[in-house]
């Protein structure tokens, strides 16, 4: 028995978090897309509405789910995407694989985003590499010019705000 705990101690465990521990609401802190060479395309102040609690990330512990909820300029209210989440050691992997292309591509994501858990679940960080992406399709009135695909990284940092997921609030 004593080695046995001996071993789980040591690394041999690839398993993160348990779902619960993450379970809560996460605000954006940066919602960015950089390029090498250029200026960055900061997509929280280039075609998201902000406030207090959007755009966010929701975490259900239960059943593992996570709601990103936002809502772009020009809309009248919020939108939402729906994934699932995994934890493996420090990290915390949302999967949209399910979520439409187009609805993605609406705020530049991949189908699975990485992120870093950091200060025990407070803050969860991710520097996802993106190739060949369509910045005119993204946002034709601001990137009318580009006409090639570019490859960047998505930068997204997330602070958490609350220990409870927020589908209960009300957006404004």
């Amino acid at each position: 028995m004593v080695g046995l705990l001996v071993l789980a101690g040591c690394g041999g465990d690839e398993s993160g978090p348990a779902p619960s521990d993450l379970e809560g609401t996460y605000t954006f802190d940066r919602f960015e897309f950089t390029v090498a060479g250029v200026d960055n395309f900061n997509v929280l102040s280039d075609t998201l509405v902000t406030s207090d609690r959007s755009p966010r990330l929701e975490f259900f512990g239960g059943n593992a789910t996570v709601n990103l909820v936002y809502r772009m300029e020009g809309s009248d209210g919020s939108s939402q995407i729906s994934g699932q989440f995994s934890t493996r050691r420090n990290e915390v992997r949302v999967d949209f694989s399910q979520v439409a292309e187009e609805n993605r591509r609406e705020l530049l994501l991949p189908e699975l985003i990485r992120f870093n858990i950091v200060d025990g679940g407070l803050r969860l960080n991710a520097d996802q590499p993106r190739s060949e992406v369509d910045l005119n399709a993204y946002a034709p009135d601001r990137y009318a010019g580009l006409t090639q695909p570019v490859n960047g990284t998505l930068v997204l940092r997330l602070d958490r705000i609350a220990e409870t997921p927020a589908a209960v609030w009300y957006d404004d």
